[in-house]
């Protein structure tokens, strides 16, 4: 007879197991770092746009992490309008699966932990990419990952101030507030991107737009400045890309695809010779992270299984050592 079943985790369940955000780190760090090795499978990522009827779009990651010895697949929604119904923009689910046998092992909701992997992506990259005396952040978005990227920035950097513009006042005033209260950081709500970017250490760009714009201007960004962007429609300067001392990118495969600065690569702009390297080859040593106080970075990550595998793993390995979460049964009866 042959049982396959497996582990169903909600979201309540799965914000019981997070782990504090320097375990949080050195998970996401690990499937860096084994990106950087060679020791992941990763396919591009796959996309069901439905931009043109409903606004939104569903993104398919999948990929294959031999540290884990876990394959996984996540599908995650991405719709911008999804706060009218009091949803988060992003609402995703992740199965995780033995990669011997190809049976499921893991079911869980992993809204809340794609908000917190994209935030600790980007706060490695920081600790590589930025200057160590970093103080000030600029913020421009306060979706469901900023709260991430500042509190994985935090954990990295002796922060003194968080500037946060949106297009929505509500919601960057809610994130300053959380900010403060969660992170013991000033946090400052303000009225337009050039406030959030002029003289900031660190400029993370997250935001929300339906078409391209300029929204961080190159002569806004100082010397010795790190640019963190993966929204899905460009919003920095050409120019910025154009004239950066080093581009550092999470998957180059992935990012030649889609994503933020897809229109520079379309055009020819943008091209495998202008990247410095991966960011994992970085982690792993094989790239040089920052090598001058004076040098402004960008980099540009778009995401990828491997974040989500590392990190479901290390929740579904810790439901089962606690006892939570369901058990289901997908069959239990002969083999075929």
């Amino acid at each position: 007879m042959a049982k396959v079943e497996f582990l169903f985790l909600d979201r309540p369940s799965v914000e019981a197991l997070l782990p504090e955000t320097p375990a949080l780190l050195e998970i996401i760090e690990s499937g860096l770092r084994a990106h950087g090795e060679g020791q992941v499978v990763l396919p591009p990522k796959g996309h069901l746009n439905l931009d043109d009827r409903f606004n939104g779009h569903f993104n398919i990651l999948a990929g294959y992490a031999a540290p884990a010895k876990m394959a996984g697949i996540k599908v995650i929604g991405d719709y911008v309008d999804n706060y009218r119904r009091g949803l988060p923009s992003e609402i995703a689910l992740l199965t995780l699966y033995d990669p011997e046998t190809g049976a499921p092992r893991a079911l869980l909701d992993a809204t809340v932990l794609t908000w917190l992997r994209t935030g600790a992506v980007t706060g490695i990259g920081a600790r590589y990419l930025a200057r160590r005396d970093s103080r000030i952040v600029g913020h421009i978005g306060a979706r469901g990952t900023a709260f991430g990227n500042i509190a994985a920035l935090a954990a990295n950097f002796a922060l003194e101030e968080v500037r946060i513009a949106s297009a929505r006042r509500e919601t960057r005033e809610k994130l300053a507030v959380d900010v403060r209260e969660k992170l013991g950081l000033k946090a400052v709500p303000v009225d337009s991107v050039e406030a959030a970017c002029r003289d900031a250490d660190i400029v993370v760009e997250a935001t929300r737009l339906e078409k391209p714009q300029v929204l961080i201007e190159d002569a806004w960004l100082k010397p010795g400045s790190l640019l963190v962007t993966y929204g899905w429609v460009m919003a920095v300067d050409p120019r910025t890309v154009a004239s950066v001392d080093k581009r550092v990118v999470d998957d180059w495969s992935q990012c030649s695809k889609a994503g933020a600065l897809y229109p520079l690569i379309a055009s020819g702009d943008f091209r495998a010779e202008h990247i410095h390297g991966e960011i994992g080859q970085i982690v792993c040593g094989t790239r040089s992270g920052r090598t001058s106080q004076s040098e402004r970075i960008l980099f540009w990550h778009r995401g990828f299984a491997i974040s989500d595998i590392v990190l479901g793993s290390w929740i579904a390995e810790r439901a089962r050592e606690k006892g939570l979460g369901q058990m289901l049964t997908l069959w239990d009866g002969p083999d075929e």
